[in-house]
């Protein structure tokens, strides 16, 4: 696939998700927490980042062609005060769960399909995250 194809992938996701979830802060540029600002993380920032391209058609004519977009989405989180570490992955588990929603709902790619999901294991109280794989065909 061109790089156009791609970038329009990851464009059409995140304006969708914005939409969506319009009180969550949805992005393209992954940073870590203490780069961004406490309002920003107690909304809740989504990322979405390119991992890898892969599965093409390859056959004659179709060379490096049809492929699918390995995509991260990424859930960063803080809560205020000294909340439980449960408490944080509870946020956690609310705040992925709205992202499984919309990949449940019209999409603008042809296919999205969500692999796994990864949370913080409450290492990080106040701060949780999470990390969905999902496969996109754009």
């Amino acid at each position: 696939m061109g790089a156009a194809v791609l970038s329009d992938a990851l464009n059409g996701m995140k304006a969708a998700l914005a939409a969506a979830l319009p009180a969550r802060v949805v992005t393209r540029d992954l940073k870590n927490f203490d780069q961004r600002k406490d309002a920003e993380l107690q909304a809740g920032v989504l990322t979405l980042v390119a991992a890898r391209e892969f599965g093409y058609a390859n056959h004659r004519g179709r060379e490096a062609d049809m492929g699918r977009l390995s995509l991260a989405i990424v859930g960063q989180i803080k809560l205020p005060g000294k909340p439980a570490p449960s408490t944080v992955e509870d946020a956690e588990f609310a705040f992925a769960a709205e992202v499984k929603t919309f990949l449940a709902g019209a999409l603008p790619v042809s296919d999205a399909l969500l692999l796994e999901t990864r949370f913080s294991g409450q290492l990080e109280a106040p701060y949780g995250w999470f990390a969905m794989d999902v496969e996109v065909r754009p």
